[in-house]
């Protein structure tokens, strides 16, 4: 059985993380053991790899999928020995995407610290990614469950292949709304659908309620997703960590500066996009960033991620009532109302 012994730091992350009024109550003794399950990744004999793994994996996450995945697990058989594993793995393949992410958008920061891009060079953070990549791959092994390791492998491909078109799409309006579906779709819904799927599997739900599971994952990862290139543009800098209209500036451009340059194509800012983006004006991408924050196109980006959380509400109709239900349920309101 996994041990119920934690960390000062496993309480402080848990306690730091759960501002979510209750929703992660049900499973919150289980968290801790997923905290303690991911902090001995980084207690390798190594201790320069031990250092980055630290930097990368403690302090920092809200733990929204591995909450997913023990949530999901809550409605038929809660087995621990399976779940804890499968969470952690699920939290540590993320890590890896962010590593690998902040590489690619040359990010200096991540959570209110430097990135390991940053501070230790490119070449080291893509091997740390790829080891954490190794390692998720090694804790969901640990389920010996093979459909939920063929899970991992096929949203590790997923994700991969939807940063890679992203990598190679040169930016044209006519297909832009559609690319950056496609694209989340891989970057974030892919993760979330993998976090409820896994816990269905894991915990003997039916093919019906596996099915329902991943299609509320899925449908919370686009809400998730929108509301942060949202928030990217209509945040508070202070209470976010970070300036907005940081993704303009990596040259990554979100459903609200799309919707904004399908209806302003003749302002002059929005007609030089591409240039304003990779000369990295900054006068011109403060412009744009305002531009688009005053626009109703914002309201019309919450709207949409509203009708994406509405299809996870739907898609839990067939779960069986309850607190994991019901925690579900809440984490949907907590996507769209946040404010980082």
């Amino acid at each position: 059985m996994w041990s119920r012994k934690h960390s000062d730091w496993d309480s402080r992350i848990i306690f730091e993380m759960v501002q979510i009024d209750g929703v992660y109550e049900p499973v919150r003794e289980a968290l801790k053991l997923v905290d303690h399950t991911i902090e001995k990744v980084a207690e390798v004999e190594a201790g320069f790899i031990s250092r980055l793994l630290e930097h990368v994996l403690k302090g920092g996450g809200k733990r929204i999928r591995p909450a997913i995945t023990l949530l999901a697990g809550k409605f038929h058989n809660y087995n621990l020995d399976l779940l804890v594993p499968m969470a952690a793995a699920v939290e540590v393949l993320h890590t890896a995407t962010l590593v690998h992410d902040d590489i690619i958008d040359r990010s200096r920061t991540r959570r209110g610290k430097v990135t390991v891009s940053a501070e230790w060079g490119d070449a080291r953070a893509i091997l740390l990614g790829d080891y954490l990549l190794a390692k998720a791959a090694d804790l969901c092994a640990a389920t010996e469950n093979c459909r939920v390791i063929r899970l991992c492998s096929q949203t590790l491909m997923t994700i991969s292949r939807g940063e890679l078109e992203q990598s190679a799409f040169t930016f044209n309006l006519s297909g832009a709304k559609d690319q950056y579906y496609r694209w989340i779709t891989a970057k974030t819904a892919a993760l979330f659908g993998m976090a409820a799927e896994s816990g269905g599997i894991l915990s003997g739900a039916s093919e019906a309620e596996i099915a329902a599971l991943r299609e509320y994952g899925c449908n919370l990862g686009m809400a998730f997703q929108i509301v942060d290139d949202v928030l990217d543009f209509a945040g508070d800098e202070a209470e976010m960590g970070k300036p907005t209209g940081e993704d303009l500036r990596q040259g990554v451009v979100t459903l609200p500066a799309i919707l904004y340059l399908e209806s302003n194509y003749g302002d002059r800012p929005a007609k030089d996009i591409a240039g304003i983006v990779a000369k990295k004006n900054e006068r011109k991408l403060r412009l744009l960033t305002r531009k688009v924050r005053e626009s109703p196109f914002i309201k019309e980006c919450l709207e949409i991620a509203a009708n994406y959380s509405e299809l996870a509400r739907k898609s839990l109709s067939v779960m069986s009532d309850g607190i994991a239900k019901q925690s579900l349920l809440k984490l949907v309101e907590w996507a769209l109302e946040r404010k980082k």
